[in-house]
């Protein structure tokens, strides 16, 4: 059979398996890949290009640590820009001793998936997670009476000391449905990140200052270089500040362009 005539030579080919197996793309999708190149003015070949030379190569399973996401449909909660809505969980993190384990409160925003507000405690409480928010509200400069705080219903959530505080903020409390485990998926996607970060501990934290010494490493990743797929691959603070806009403009400049110059087998999927 004979080759397309604008089949990539062996040597391009050679190049963006490179590319996708560098140090800071090994553990990215190709989704990841291309944007992140298109922001430095950098293209080497479409995404469909890619997945392709990898599946080519049996490098296609999930890159990264972290497991498929779950298909879940999230409650109709929507924001139109940021410190309208924020979603706050707690997750567990194993310590080295047998059967006990440090508990993250995180907090985001669901609109920028910004990491808000974060803590790793011994224990679990409501007074723990009214802390956790009293810090992060002030510090985003919230305005009164503009957010909505979504959880499940587990105790510390639904506690006193935590419900007390947010009234006296002004902020109005939602809750998953009863019985329902995936009522909260935005913060449940991003514990998934959280643990399956390249960078997470193989081995349990030793204490509640090793996990929080970990995480003073993970949420400015997260937050500042991390290129989010619900979020059109921009990081969480370009779209807290509004950046995200001109960025997917100028991402979208590059693909027209490179679409007049590429043969149509590299740049047949451009936007």
């Amino acid at each position: 059979m004979r080759s397309p005539a604008n089949q990539l030579s062996p040597q391009e080919q050679a190049t963006v398996l490179a590319v996708a197996n560098a140090t800071r793309f090994a553990s990215l999708s190709p989704h990841q890949i291309v944007p992140a190149l298109a922001d430095e003015g950098c293209y080497l070949a479409s995404e469909s290009t890619f997945y392709r030379l990898l599946r080519a190569s049996d490098q296609l399973p999930r890159r990264g640590r972290a497991k498929a996401p779950a298909r879940m449909r999230p409650q109709p909660l929507e924001a139109s820009g940021p410190n309208q809505l924020w979603s706050w969980d707690i997750t567990y993190l194993a310590s080295t001793v047998r059967s006990m384990f440090f508990y993250l409160y995180l907090i985001m925003d669901v609109y920028s998936r910004k990491t808000v507000g974060r803590e790793v405690y011994p224990e679990e409480s409501t007074a723990h997670a009214a802390s956790v928010f009293h810090k992060a509200h002030p510090r985003e400069g919230v305005r009164a009476d503009a957010l909505t705080l979504h959880s499940d219903n587990g105790a510390p959530m639904k506690g006193a000391t935590m419900l007390v505080m947010l009234q006296r903020l002004g902020v109005v409390a939602s809750f998953s449905r009863p019985s329902v485990s995936n009522n909260n998926p935005f913060s449940e996607s991003l514990f998934n990140t959280v643990k399956g970060h390249p960078g997470f501990p193989d081995q349990p934290f030793d204490s509640p200052e090793a996990a929080r010494t970990w995480m003073t490493t993970f949420a400015p990743w997260y937050n500042n270089v991390h290129l989010h797929s619900a979020l059109k691959f921009v990081t969480p603070h370009q779209r807290h500040r509004g950046e995200d806009a001109a960025l997917l403009t100028q991402r979208n400049t590059l693909y027209q362009a490179a679409r007049l110059i590429f043969p149509p087998e590299i740049g047949a999927d451009l936007p």
